[in-house]
């Protein structure tokens, strides 16, 4: 059985939590105590306490993408936590910024944190053990989101519109039970769904994390056409989704049209088993 708390969302289940835009998960396995993701400030610290969640005692970390949401709070984490191994893709610390009105905002790392002692470099596919897997290299082709063009990677010294090679995904394995986390699933979460379960061989059980069809900063969703598709892509019969963060309550409220009990909503503070 994974257990997993959720320590930093958009949302929360009461006023006891704390929220704020970004994404942390705690997540407990027969072996490993994680995080994924950190959320951009100290708020998860926060919350891991009132949950009852020793930060110290975390084994591993797994960094998502190289966004301040996801992984601004890495130098609070360090703080706190001299054992663990942070996981991150190499390109994560590259700077990456978003487009508004025009001008470009920094929304990247802070790079100098890549030569920490704690931080792993990922490649495409990094088998931690028999229970983590990681992988990126996502064919995108399917479901094109516009959010995606108002992100930018620095690449080569020049600022273009982000591929997200930066992004991975983690498999957690427990004998037939096969679980996907993605952060913000900027490859598309049809296409990382399909790349999962083509490492794997078989169906996922769970897939857990934010879909990318809501852009808070602009109150813009995606269009229905795109959210539709999505959910109809998803509906295979097979796995059940908890999503968050950027996918919007109002998108999720729009998926459950079609995928009913099969996808809920995870908020700062839930608790729930896989």
């Amino acid at each position: 059985m994974i257990k997993v708390t959720t320590l930093v969302e958009n949302t929360s289940i009461s006023p006891e939590f704390r929220h704020k835009h970004g994404l942390c998960l705690y997540i407990e396995t027969l072996k490993h105590r994680i995080l994924f993701d950190l959320g951009s400030n100290g708020l998860f610290l926060e919350n891991a306490k009132k949950l009852g969640v020793d930060i110290a005692q975390i084994d591993t970390v797994i960094i998502s993408h190289g966004h301040a949401d996801h992984g601004g709070a890495l130098a609070r984490f360090f703080e706190v936590n001299h054992i663990a191994k942070v996981y991150i893709r190499e390109n994560a610390f590259d700077k990456h910024k978003i487009k508004a009105m025009g001008m470009l905002f920094d929304v990247g790392l802070d790079e100098s944190l890549k030569k920490h002692p704690q931080v792993v470099l990922t490649d495409s596919r990094t088998v931690i053990d028999d229970e983590l897997m990681l992988f990126s290299d996502i064919d995108t082709h399917k479901f094109h989101t516009k959010a995606n063009e108002k992100l930018y990677a620095q690449v080569d010294g020049r600022m273009i519109v982000d591929d997200f090679t930066h992004e991975q995904n983690l498999i957690i394995t427990e004998g037939d039970n096969k679980i996907l986390f993605a952060g913000c699933a900027h490859a598309g979460i049809v296409n990382i769904k399909d790349k999962a379960e083509k490492i794997i061989g078989v169906k996922l059980n769970s897939v857990v994390g934010g879909f990318h069809l809501y852009n808070p900063a602009s109150r813009k969703r995606e269009s229905d056409e795109l959210i539709y598709g999505i959910a109809d892509s998803l509906n295979d019969g097979a796995t059940i989704y908890y999503t968050c963060h950027c996918t919007g309550k109002k998108v999720f409220e729009m998926m459950k049209k079609i995928l009913g009990e099969k996808i809920e909503y995870i908020s700062t503070g839930r608790v729930f088993s896989l």
